[in-house]
């Protein structure tokens, strides 16, 4: 698998683990009302201070049991004012420390500190993330392509479930410097297989008796034309009545050969008229 070198990489490959722990110290709690001193033990959390330091101190309670996590990091835009300020043991990279990341083309190294900034925080929600859960990273253009790179590397390509696009802009921008007004930013998804929404059961009835069990009708009209799908575009005929139904302009789902299955299978269900169209069992 490709993965993404950078000045510094080796050096906060393991820092996360260099992290301190620390103790989070309730300070106060909400209610109805808003702001008390008195502990209603919400296992909810706000967290102020270094969030690299927040997310090694959520690790003895929650490695491994967080089901869903989104972040919202710099987006390196040069117009954010963020300071890289980990302490790693590098003599090259406390050069940065205190240092606001410059834009493209004044700071040759925005990107190599904007990459270790994430990395370490990556590996900390790696750590913390479910293996049932999933995590949802905004990006934009600038960074979305080495942030792939990474979240590849650290949470497993294989876990990669979908870049999502969102539209961030109603009106153009005028101050992108290649003249393209970008009207989109990014949401990297990983994490295991999703299940997807519960399947409707009660749209499933056997009022045949079917012996392989309730089903429902399922459409069988193509989205091809004939010039594109020329193997889609045939008529249909009911072996057992000879009606001729025609061919959709659209033509059908299947191939002759995958038809021809379908109806010795007797999961054809037959219009009584020529007029109508002929559906598939679904099981």
């Amino acid at each position: 698998m490709p993965t993404l070198d950078w000045i510094g990489k080796d050096k906060v490959i393991n820092h996360h683990s260099e992290v301190p722990y620390r103790v989070l110290k309730r300070e106060y709690s909400y209610d109805e009302k808003g702001e008390t001193i008195e502990n209603n033990h919400s296992e909810n959390m706000i967290i102020y201070g270094d969030n690299l330091e927040a997310l090694k101190a959520l690790l003895p309670k929650y490695e491994g049991k967080i089901k869903c996590i989104y972040i919202d990091p710099p987006y390196n835009t040069g117009n954010e004012g963020w300071v890289y300020n980990d302490n790693v043991n590098s003599p090259q990279i406390k050069k940065w420390l205190g240092e606001v990341v410059g834009k493209e083309g004044e700071d040759l190294s925005r990107h190599d500190k904007w990459l270790c900034m994430m990395y370490p925080r990556l590996r900390l929600l790696q750590k913390l993330l479910s293996d049932d859960g999933v995590i949802f990273v905004s990006i934009d253009d600038l960074e979305v392509s080495y942030l792939r790179l990474v979240m590849d590397e650290i949470f497993g390509k294989s876990r990669f479930i979908a870049q999502l696009i969102w539209k961030s802009r109603q009106n153009k921008d005028n101050r992108n410097i290649s003249n393209v007004s970008i009207d989109h930013e990014y949401v990297l998804c990983y994490g295991t297989k999703l299940r997807g929404c519960k399947r409707k059961n009660e749209q499933y009835k056997n009022p045949d008796n079917d012996p392989r069990g309730p089903w429902t009708s399922a459409n069988m009209v193509g989205l091809a034309t004939a010039e594109a799908r020329p193997n889609l575009h045939y008529d249909l005929i009911n072996p057992d009545t000879g009606i001729n139904y025609g061919r959709p302009v659209k033509g059908w789902r299947y191939d002759r050969n995958t038809m021809s299955k379908l109806i010795s299978e007797n999961r054809i269900i037959w219009p009584d008229t020529p007029n109508g169209r002929p559906r598939k069992n679904k099981f």
